[in-house]
């Protein structure tokens, strides 16, 4: 019997769109449809869908006046904003300069400003509409200069990287200090569930030296009491014994004091010595390539994780770092030659 409303073609494509997740109202559509194909009066459809009779007809006759496109066509319209494209715009502008902790204190401006009520939940639809997402802010050193960065990647960091290589290794050098306590961070968690991350009082921690080298993104380390001078030495001494023929070893460093200091002057200063220092502006962590690296080994073994025994605590970073080969693509996804300029948003990736 079929063939006596709908099409072939109509048929088969209402047939495969059955099979699928569709809105509710379309469901109904095609299946009166499709019923009335198979001969069914719409007196029986209307029964055995608990449907009025009149809509069984009214669905027949958006098929014969639109067509395959007319059912699955939904006429929602939602209901126009209480605010203007004025009022939406100064709402924008005081999202922009203050940042509010929740959609209440948004209410609360529309409240005083335009004599609007909005719930809580209404607004939270309206700052998506308007382009905000709930995120936090991100902390840069407040005497950044995005002026002097540019010109430190433009003249000298972009060309060292770019000359790069294993007759110009370059190496980017620093210090972690990871705490020995629980770091919370945003995860996937039940609803309704509290989860709790056992924290200690975080005066214990690894001093982590290290040096990343670019574009092999291979890292060399030592574990120290404290970062000093003597450390900076000892380090650069594992950077020589890894490149016992090269010239010269470039290494991007920053400001600290150690970095500057007499014992390493010396140090520099003797005949033979094979490592070139070249210093990052100041208040630039955001253009130290390893950073990110920290910041990738942070997230693997610190976040969300708590250890019962310091000791546990030190070995999830050497078991870390045994497993770094495994770590490969991500390493290389995450430290590119692409960097974020401190005051000038959207340069780049984000800084680590």
């Amino acid at each position: 019997m079929a063939g006596l409303v709908l099409t072939a073609e109509d048929r088969s494509y209402f047939l495969k769109l059955m099979r699928r997740q569709i809105n509710s109202a379309v469901h109904r559509r095609v299946n009166v449809l499709l019923l009335l194909d198979d001969g069914w009066t719409p007196a029986q459809i209307a029964a055995a869908l608990y449907l009025n009779e009149s809509t069984v007809l009214e669905h027949r006759a958006l098929y014969a006046e639109r067509g395959r496109a007319g059912v699955e066509a939904l006429a929602y319209v939602g209901r126009c904003s209480p605010l203007d494209a004025a009022q939406q715009a100064k709402l924008s502008a005081w999202i922009a300069d203050e940042v509010p902790q929740t959609a209440k204190e948004a209410c609360a401006f529309v409240r005083t400003s335009f004599a609007v009520d909005y719930t809580p939940h209404a607004m939270a639809k309206l700052l998506l509409r308007l382009g905000f997402v709930y995120k936090k802010p991100k902390c840069v050193p407040a005497k950044a200069d995005a002026l002097v960065q540019q010109a430190f990647l433009d003249t000298t960091l972009k060309p060292l990287m770019d000359a790069a290589g294993p007759e110009a290794p370059l190496y980017f050098v620093d210090a972690t200090h990871p705490s020995y306590t629980g770091r919370p961070a945003h995860g996937w968690l039940r609803k309704g569930k509290t989860v709790e991350l056992k924290s200690n009082h975080g005066r214990t921690r690894l001093n982590i030296n290290g040096a990343l080298s670019w574009p092999t993104r291979q890292l060399v380390h030592r574990e120290e009491d404290l970062i000093t001078s003597a450390a900076m030495i000892r380090l650069f001494d594992d950077l020589s014994a890894h490149h016992l023929g090269t010239a010269t070893i470039t290494v991007v460093l920053d400001n600290a004091r150690y970095n500057h200091s007499r014992e390493l002057t010396a140090y520099l200063a003797r005949p033979g010595c094979r490592l070139k220092l070249v210093y990052l502006p100041s208040y630039a962590p955001n253009l130290n390539l390893i950073e990110r690296f920290w910041h990738f080994m942070k997230r693997k073994v610190l976040f969300n994780k708590a250890y019962g025994k310091f000791a546990l605590f030190k070995q999830a970073f050497e078991d870390f770092f045994q497993k770094l080969p495994t770590y490969a693509a991500d390493l290389a996804s995450r430290i590119t030659d692409r960097f974020h300029l401190i005051g000038k948003p959207n340069s780049g990736i984000s800084s680590a």
